[in-house]
């Protein structure tokens, strides 16, 4: 085997393919850590419990977007500086980056801890509270844990802007492993509470990041350690500028989602929620395989758009639509084989419908769809168009959520989120068309 040939090609495609195949690799491995996760975890809490885990974490991934869109920002800002050689300008945007994620984040898990003091936590999460007491505890504690990761992940969004997604990837993945490693010990304990299942999934995450942050920045990256000295205020407008687009983008798009989770739990009841996330969790595989292989197209995609390289930016596209047509066959075989793979997982803990099934499936290929063009244009920086439609859809498909819920169950929740993001797929599929051919004029460019 020519490994020179396979991995040959530019710079920035040997880059981009050396890192798929690392991420293939951590990838697989993530992939088996999250399955054997979820039987581990009914194991240590009632199929009530973990419904309301799952309602709680999907609230936690909302987190990720309240860094005002800094890290995205940095992601492509970092790809610029670097593409231009211009070390002393990476290390202002890290140095900026981490120390506004510090004054963003810790008022605000001070702000919610003292805020949900005055909130009947069991009621607003539909949850008996003679069935779980310590409602609020667990999402005081959850929240702060989870921010407190939030600040060290723009580690992670560092290696991306260095065209490094696999790094980034491992250390997602090490934080996952610590967590089935707790959840293994807690599992030959016998039944565990809710709130040890919690701190333990929230807590793996950040020992990660803490142990990555001394060996980042000692060795091949020194040049990049933030410090209060490179903090600067030119680079915190250029990062706002753009990270504040990414940040509506993200929680307009976390809506949609989160929101589903919430619904059911409301509408329905928590013990719902676990069937329509392991609908979820497998056809996620799908998802998984394609952000292997776009991930590091989005700052490969900077660095060539900052070098006005548009020749290599269409062959990428050309390469993305092959990737597409491939993913059909993919979805139709997870449909077919999906009752053998969950009576392997999780045996007859749970049963998950044909029509949740077919649903799910066709919503995760058009998360892929919509994101085959939108990880172009993000990285190209050209979001203005992507930003009005997820908050008009946000505030359009919410309330259209419920009421799909509300009358048809999860199959119209789903029929809903469906609609919302081929929407999203047909206008960023339309918007990187006008860019590519020269034309994109108004909203289009911008």
């Amino acid at each position: 085997m020519n490994l020179k040939k396979i991995f040959g090609g530019d710079h920035r495609t040997a880059l981009i393919k050396k890192n798929i195949a690392g991420s293939l690799l951590i990838k697989g491995w993530s992939c088996i850590v999250q399955f054997l996760i979820v039987p581990l975890s009914l194991q240590c809490l009632t199929k009530y419990e973990y419904g309301i885990w799952l309602t709680i974490n999907s609230i936690l991934m909302g987190i990720d977007a309240i860094d005002v869109g800094l890290g995205n920002g940095l992601r492509n800002r970092l790809a610029e500086a670097m593409a231009l050689d211009n070390h002393e300008m990476a290390r202002r945007q890290v140095s900026t980056t981490f120390f506004m994620l510090v004054m963003i984040m810790l008022p605000l898990i001070v702000l919610f801890a003292v805020s949900m003091q005055f909130v009947d936590c069991n009621a607003l999460m539909n949850v008996s509270p003679e069935l779980v007491p310590d409602m609020r505890g667990i999402l005081v504690a959850s929240v702060a844990i989870m921010g407190s990761t939030f600040i060290f992940k723009f580690i992670g969004n560092m290696y991306m802007g260095l065209q490094l997604p696999a790094i980034n990837n491992l250390l997602v993945v090490l934080g996952q492993t610590v967590s089935l490693g707790v959840l293994f010990v807690l599992s030959l304990l016998g039944h565990s509470s809710l709130m040890t299942v919690a701190v333990a999934f929230t807590a793996s995450p950040l020992l990660v990041y803490l142990i990555a942050y001394p060996v980042s920045f000692c060795g091949k990256y020194s040049f990049l350690a933030p410090s209060l000295r490179f903090f600067d205020k030119e680079s915190l407008r250029s990062l706002f500028g753009l990270g504040v687009k990414f940040f509506v983008i993200q929680v307009s798009g976390l809506m949609l989602f989160m929101s589903s989770n919430v619904i059911i739990s409301h509408v329905m009841n928590p013990a719902e929620v676990t069937p329509y996330q392991i609908a979820y969790r497998y056809f996620s595989i799908l998802y998984m395989l394609f952000a292997i292989i776009a991930s590091p197209l989005w700052s490969a995609t900077t660095d060539a758009y900052t070098k006005g390289d548009w020749v290599w930016i269409r062959r990428a596209m050309r390469k993305m639509n092959l990737l597409l047509l491939a993913c059909v066959a993919v979805v139709m075989f997870m449909i077919v084989v999906a009752p053998l793979f969950y009576h392997l997982w999780i045996g007859d803990k749970v049963e998950v419908g044909l029509s949740l099934n077919i649903m799910m499936a066709i919503y995760t290929y058009m998360l892929v769809v919509s994101n085959s063009y939108s990880y172009i244009l993000m990285g190209i920086g050209k979001i203005r168009m992507i930003l009005v439609v997820t908050v008009s859809e946000m505030i359009i498909f919410v309330p259209i959520e419920y009421f799909a819920c509300k009358y048809a169950g999860t199959t119209g929740l789903l029929t809903s989120l469906i609609l919302s993001t081929a929407i999203c797929a047909l206008l960023n599929n339309m918007q990187l068309k006008f860019l590519s051919l020269g034309n994109a004029k108004g909203i289009w460019n911008r």
